[in-house]
């Protein structure tokens, strides 16, 4: 069955990164625990850090809507 279309925009965004966290993207993306490819365990992670730092209070939510 395919997957539904996400109903959120999104952006694509391309970073550089060092061989051995592309190692451990991977081998979590092998465990399907954060998705299923490298994209997406990167996406979810980075997501779920963001979200830490608006609980904590690092980052505003104010300042997120006029970026």
């Amino acid at each position: 069955m395919p997957k539904p279309k996400n109903v959120t925009p999104t952006q694509q965004v391309t970073i550089a990164t060092t061989p051995q966290v592309v190692k451990i993207l991977v081998r979590l993306a092998e465990q399907g625990l954060h998705g299923k490819n490298v994209a997406e365990v990167a996406e979810r992670l980075l997501s779920e850090r963001l979200r830490e730092f608006v609980e904590q209070k690092k980052i505003l939510i104010e300042d997120l809507e006029e970026a």
